[in-house]
């Protein structure tokens, strides 16, 4: 099964687009080989209780585009569903702007000398959001889903009585997610995974953190992990035909040729798969070169 990405997004950047009852996007111009053509912004709700979800990075331009969509409203809760920089950087001068306060599951898991150059980790929410916590606003409801794996503090939250499900960047329509250790969990994204599938009936549309909205997720969703199954199943066949080898050594079998904007993230996915086939005693790693067990 290929998983049937979903590409075409004409939104211009800093302008608004309704996506879903009650909900609006914002496109922040920031676009990368890994953002595609940019972080979405959420506005929830309206008037005098407006959230934004993922303000993005700091970007005086995309601010002002936060802030003329919700000209003549109140922005009462600064929300962010996990702490990477192309998330949640932008909600302390947003905050600044509106006095809202933050919410969030809580700070970046791991520490900066532990090589998460992509950490924002100046955020602390002022509000912390615990798995199945509640946000509430004057004609809204947000249920919070701990979903690690992309990262350790990621949130996906649901939209009650909507059908709609902020799935950030756990599951994007456009690509499949880095999972890069240590902030990176790749047993925690395939069971995050599995947690979202359970919800079938209760999620309709996705919106996700980069890229266009997602409808009738379930089987995309069953795409994914069956990536996941065949992803780890050429480590273990690359094991077993170039090994014992570090996990850089392993990119070009696994994934074959590759944009070389993405090879490094790459390795680090893959480097995320050889640690979780390590704790299912299927690897093992000396130093820095990995082999079957």
């Amino acid at each position: 099964m290929n998983i049937p990405f979903l590409r075409e997004d004409s939104l211009a950047p800093g302008a608004v687009e309704r996506i879903a009852p009650g909900v609006r996007r914002v496109l922040c111009d920031n676009p990368s080989a890994f953002t595609f053509r940019g972080t979405n912004t959420y506005l929830i709700g309206g008037g005098n209780s407006v959230a934004v979800l993922d303000p993005g990075p700091e970007d005086a331009r995309h601010l002002q585009a936060i802030l003329a969509a919700t000209s003549g409203e109140t922005i009462s809760h600064i929300i962010i569903s996990h702490t990477h920089r192309d998330h949640s950087p932008g909600a302390r001068a947003l905050q600044q702007a509106t006095g809202a306060p933050t919410h969030g599951f809580g700070p970046h898991a791991t520490p900066p000398h532990e090589g998460q150059e992509g950490g924002d980790h100046a955020f602390i929410p002022d509000v912390r959001v615990p798995d199945g916590g509640a946000i509430t606003g004057a004609d809204w409801r947000l249920e919070a889903i701990f979903t690690p794996g992309h990262c350790g503090n990621h949130l996906c939250y649901a939209l009650e009585g909507t059908g709609v499900l902020f799935s950030a960047d756990h599951v994007m329509s456009w690509s499949t997610s880095v999972v890069s250790p240590p902030d990176g969990d790749m047993r925690a994204y395939r069971d995050s995974l599995a947690r979202l599938r359970a919800r079938e009936g209760r999620d309709q549309l996705y919106l996700p953190g980069h890229g266009p909205k997602l409808p009738d997720p379930m089987p995309f969703l069953d795409a994914l992990n069956l990536h996941r199954q065949k992803r780890e199943a050429r480590v273990v066949a690359a094991l077993r035909e170039h090994g014992p080898a570090t996990a850089e050594a392993l990119v070009g079998p696994v994934y074959g040729p590759l944009d070389p904007r993405l090879i490094r993230g790459a390795g680090r996915s893959l480097l995320a798969q050889l640690i979780m086939l390590e704790q299912e005693g299927m690897a093992r790693r000396e130093g820095e070169v990995w082999r079957l067990a």
